[in-house]
């Protein structure tokens, strides 16, 4: 199973730092993180011309691209302007990920409502501009993929085939976060199995009830049964390892090193 590395463990630093600290590493593989307008800025998806693509694969240095990871406002905000703008800066990182070959483009599913009840009003109004990415990415020839994750409006499995049912695209899928579902309690071999050909990128991190975002090792995630259940969907993209934290550890590069070597030992041990 091929591992990559999320520009995103680095998020504090630049994209050159960041790409520098994972070759050293000996990733060759990343998933580009573009988090606006603060979180993880590596990289403007809306100033994606020739000149700016160039920039960004002269910094990569020979490092590929496998996926984006990209968002600027919640798709299901109140304000039409705010979810334009949201769709205007995905269809820029669909239009990039085509630029630099990358496979595909997660996307966050939206904030979390404050109701249960209000969930299906609020996958509607998602599930528009959505569907308008989605003609983006089947143009591009690129996948968008919705990020399962905790404390967002799609957390579960069972939401994530109920939001694929609202959009009905063939261009989307989802993306897989190891540590949201072990937060939730959810046995995620069975969650990649359910979800099977729909899935397009797997987040590799750690998580505990309640804890979503661990380094992989710290948690209750067991990545050689992850392994085994995705060679058993025949998932044969790359898995990204994903690392961020409510408290920025004194090293990250450590962390990453540490997550590749407990990630690596457990898929190799899936065979």
């Amino acid at each position: 199973m091929k591992l990559g590395a999320s520009t995103l463990t680095f998020r504090r630093l630049s994209l050159a730092t960041a790409v520098g600290r994972i070759r050293r590493l000996d990733f060759d593989t990343l998933d580009l993180c573009c988090l606006f307008p603060s979180y993880c800025p590596h990289y403007d998806p809306t100033a994606s011309n020739n000149i700016n693509v160039t920039i960004i694969e002269d910094t990569l240095a020979g490092l590929r691209v496998a996926t984006l990871n990209a968002s600027m406002a919640p798709w299901n905000s109140t304000d039409r302007m705010v979810r334009s703008a949201q769709l205007e800066f995905v269809a820029g990182s669909l239009r990039a990920a085509k630029t630099l070959r990358a496979h595909a483009v997660t996307v966050q599913s939206g904030n979390k409502p404050r109701l249960d009840s209000d969930w299906n009003g609020s996958a509607l109004l998602v599930s528009e501009p959505m569907r308008q990415a989605a003609r983006h990415a089947e143009s591009f020839g690129v996948k968008l993929s919705i990020e399962i994750r905790a404390g967002m409006l799609v957390e579960t499995v069972e939401q994530a085939e109920k939001m694929l049912e609202l959009i009905a695209s063939p261009a989307v899928g989802m993306t897989v976060d190891t540590g949201s579902l072990a937060a939730a309690g959810v046995d995620i071999a069975a969650a990649i199995e359910r979800l099977g050909s729909r899935i397009q990128h797997v987040h590799l991190r750690d998580g505990k009830p309640g804890s979503p975002m661990l380094t992989p090792g710290d948690g209750t995630v067991d990545f050689a049964a992850v392994g085994r259940a995705l060679r058993k969907i025949g998932y044969d993209h790359v898995c990204s390892i994903a690392l961020d934290w409510n408290k920025l550890p004194d090293d990250p590069t450590e962390e990453l090193r540490r997550a590749r070597a407990h990630v690596q030992e457990a898929f190799e041990a899936a065979t």
